[in-house]
């Protein structure tokens, strides 16, 4: 064993620390400009600009984020999953030093672009490395540590702006720009014990290195039946699947495989979109600065509320754990779709109002919109698109739903600052209505994935494809598989392999 082969929970927790770090990156970076941005010296760097290009400073960072998405389309299947978080991080740490040493907008906009990249990248090849190394009994429990972390990240670039207030200089916005780079520092410290995922091994053709690789995950010797199942599972998976050579781009927006690929794309896209046309990142990236601009409070004041709503919004992102697996991601997008949606209307109206009392009640809303988001569209809508595809195409399906989420991210960021500016509040019954939309989207077209195993997801696609595959009883119903289940079932799979090579041994036998 080398040094750097963790095995069993010890593996599965570096797999989850790396990746819970880097998507807390990415969650800092969604915080950090709300921040700084109405800070006086950040804004004499920028030279005061207006709201649009206020909006464009800011936004400009996800279409780094949809370009990375793109090369992890073009590349990501070819490098893998463990090579591609390591090349994320080393550009996230390139444009996160542009941006500290930045003196002007359009350097502050150059950077922002190459920053996106590594995060874009970043954000489609973690989700499947997490997708295709842990096991379905509690998968997305443990996914659930992953979004939590992206909220711990905005509460902490909230605080860290916060301490940073009152810097008599550009310290004010360098030091908490920097601090992006510490934590990308931190990731690739972690990624030498991080393995290559089975299924990307496999497909590659290289089974002895994926056995071994579940070999680790279980802590079992390689010739256990177990680790000799899951791996028969993924090769018959494999198989069904596979044509010779690269996927090609057009495979990947095509029915006409047994995989149906364009259908699960976009299935995958469908919670990447709901995350961001929730209206999230209008709360999450402007926050401190709607509080400040529009509700007349302090910079002080708006930075600290801004801090406690997203301290109270790690603290709901935890909850996920204990039932995302028990009710489903079904159902944990429509509950809380549903309550986004009252939220969203009542801080509509709050702020209608333009009364203290009112502006008030709006603060509030504002708190318990966030937790209702947390507690069920997030979770699910970074792990559901890795969990949804053909191992086939997954990187490339995954690259698609990650560059419309980032699109989507843009268009909510650029046009929010423009959108208060010209019809208030009545800005947030855009986003109630369309969050209301996402439940009956999700009820006829959502299949459950909870407690499935990649391979018997694909099987719902093999046996009874049909377009709103939400109104088949059994793609709805949340299975739910325990450790034991998911070993009687290897052995199962291990004991098929066995009878397959006797019966290849007898007919070598009788030619």
């Amino acid at each position: 064993m080398g040094f750097f082969e963790l095995r069993g929970r010890a593996l599965v927790a570096m797999i989850l620390i790396t990746s819970g770090l880097d998507f807390l990156l990415f969650g800092y970076d969604q915080g950090l400009f709300g921040g700084i941005l109405a800070g006086s010296r950040f804004q004499d760097m920028l030279g005061r600009p207006n709201s649009t290009m206020t909006g464009l400073v800011t936004a400009v960072y996800d279409i780094g984020c949809a370009i990375g998405a793109v090369a992890a389309f073009v590349f990501g299947e070819r490098i893998g999953r463990k090579k591609s978080i390591i090349a994320a991080n080393v550009i996230v740490i390139i444009g996160a030093a542009i941006q500290t040493a930045s003196y002007s907008y359009a350097q502050m906009v150059v950077a922002r672009i190459i920053a996106g990249v590594g995060v874009g990248l970043s954000t489609v090849a973690v989700p499947i490395l997490q997708s295709e190394t842990l096991q379905a009994h509690n998968r997305g429990a443990l996914l659930v540590v992953q979004s939590a972390l992206i909220i711990i990240g905005v509460a902490i670039a909230s605080w860290l702006c916060f301490a940073t207030l009152h810097a008599e200089s550009s310290l004010q916005w360098r030091f908490p720009v920097a601090c992006q780079c510490l934590f990308s520092l931190i990731i690739l410290a972690f990624c030498p014990f991080l393995p290559e995922t089975p299924r990307w091994l496999a497909s590659r053709g290289q089974n002895d290195k994926a056995r071994e690789v579940i070999s680790r995950l279980l802590d079992k010797p390689t010739d256990d039946a177990e680790v000799e199942g899951q791996l028969n599972e993924i090769l018959d998976a494999i198989a069904a699947e596979s044509t010779e050579g690269e996927p090609t781009w057009s495979e990947v927006f095509t029915n006409g495989t047994k995989t149906r690929n364009l259908h699960r794309v976009l299935l995958g896209m469908g919670p990447y979109m709901m995350n961001q046309w929730s209206g999230i990142n209008a709360l999450c990236y402007y926050l401190a600065y709607i509080l400040q601009e529009y509700l007349h409070y302090s910079q002080s004041m708006a930075l600290i509320l801004a801090g406690v709503a997203f301290t109270q919004y790690a603290i709901f992102s935890w909850p996920p754990y204990f039932y995302i697996d028990r009710i489903g991601r079904r159902w944990s997008v429509m509950a809380s779709s549903t309550a986004c949606a009252v939220c969203m209307a009542l801080l509509a109206g709050c702020l209608a109002a333009k009364t203290y009392a009112a502006a008030a009640a709006g603060v509030a809303f504002m708190f318990i919109y966030l937790d209702c988001f947390t507690l069920g569209i997030l979770p699910v809508s970074w792990s559901y698109s890795a969990e949804i595809q053909p191992l086939r195409v997954r990187n490339k399906a995954t690259a698609v739903g990650v560059f419309s989420h980032w699109m989507s991210n843009f268009v909510v960021v650029m046009v929010t600052p423009i959108g208060l500016e010209s019809i208030g509040g009545h800005y947030f019954w855009i986003w109630a209505v369309v969050c209301a939309s996402f439940v009956p989207l999700t009820y006829f077209f959502g299949v459950e994935t909870s407690g499935r195993t990649l391979e018997q997801i694909d099987q719902m696609f093999f046996e009874n494809p049909r377009v709103c595959m939400g109104l088949n009883a059994e793609n709805r119903t949340v299975i739910r598989s325990s450790r034991i289940d998911e070993e009687t079932r290897a052995k199962a799979f291990a004991k098929l392999g066995q009878k397959e090579e006797e019966i290849v041994d007898l007919e070598k036998v009788a030619t």
